[in-house]
């Protein structure tokens, strides 16, 4: 849900049905997912309606809260008629110290600043909730820096191969004519929408902002996250990539919170990351070994297809 903060369910309280994970798997092969750009209608009615009920000192929502100490006790610039006087908004609920307030002077100092009028108000409203999780992965990875940035070129194309190296069912699909916003599943127990606000393979630095729903467990995961996505080739090592990737989620609430910090908890997430990760490294050594004839030669990729994925493999 583009405007709400993580939630989660019993899975017997919602029923059989499909259980896709959050986005913090989208940026790796890029065929999962999460997303930003269709809350930008919402953004607007919501800030316009907030807006409003701020007016002459009236009530201030708990999102309007969260996005104007967050701009104010981080001294990030204040965009005009956001934000009613400081006093409406009451007692901060807890310290903006450094660590609080990286991010988002993060991105502002990159260019994505509070008042960015697709992703702004709704990116640094998440980022001044109370609660908050970040899930650290540094690793390395068998397959050279040029194939990953291919693929996190061509994410459709992306998903297509691991599905049929894989024989499981990624897809991802552009939502947008500039390629910077998907979505995407991965069976049934991952799907999102992503958009990617900052960065891209030039710098081999990504940063995706969205939100998708996940089954971790006995648990449905629904709301929005952060990732930071940086590679580069390992050290001594041309044919491997070393990354680092920071997810930072938005518990809704305290319980969710705990949970979501838990080491088995903790875990499981990794788990689920790492899964992903297994099926883009095996399907570049399939595709290595056969030098990818099987999927040259299969009705499964169209002409076009067929051209890139010669042209991926002759990438070192």
């Amino acid at each position: 849900m583009p405007g709400r903060a993580f939630s989660m369910h019993r899975r017997d309280e919602i029923g059989r049905r499909p259980f896709p994970w959050m986005g913090m798997l989208c940026l790796f092969s890029a065929m999962v997912a999460i997303a930003a750009d269709q809350s930008q209608g919402r953004n607007k009615a919501e800030k316009k309606k907030e807006d409003q009920s701020s007016a002459g000192a009236a009530r201030v929502s708990d999102g309007q809260r969260d996005y104007c100490q967050l701009i104010l006790h981080c001294g990030l610039p204040m965009p005009k008629g956001y934000c009613p006087d400081s006093a409406a908004l009451g007692p901060i609920r807890f310290p903006y110290d450094s660590a609080r307030c990286f991010e988002a002077r993060q991105l502002n100092d990159r260019g994505i600043g509070p008042g960015h009028p697709r992703v702004g108000y709704r990116l640094y409203r998440f980022l001044g909730m109370e609660y908050r999780v970040i899930y650290p992965v540094e690793d390395s990875i068998p397959i050279g820096a040029a194939k990953l940035t291919y693929l996190l070129q061509d994410l459709p194309l992306s998903a297509k191969l691991i599905s049929f190296y894989r024989k499981d069912a990624y897809a991802a699909q552009y939502t947008d004519a500039g390629h910077r916003s998907f979505t995407g599943t991965k069976g049934k127990h991952l799907s999102g929408e992503a958009t990617l606000i900052s960065g891209g393979v030039e710098e081999q630095r990504l940063f995706y902002f969205g939100t998708g729903i996940a089954e971790v467990a006995w648990w449905v995961l629904k709301g929005p996250a952060l990732m930071d996505f940086q590679y580069g080739p390992k050290k001594n090592d041309p044919h491997s990539v070393h990354y680092f990737m920071k997810v930072l989620v938005f518990p809704g609430n305290g319980l969710i919170n705990k949970i979501m910090n838990l080491g088995l908890f903790r875990k499981i997430v990794m788990g689920k990351i790492r899964e992903v990760l297994v099926d883009i490294t095996e399907t570049a050594k399939d595709m290595a070994k056969s030098g990818a004839k099987d999927a040259l030669a299969s009705k499964a990729f169209t002409a076009e297809e067929k051209k890139k994925i010669a042209e991926f493999m002759k990438l070192p």
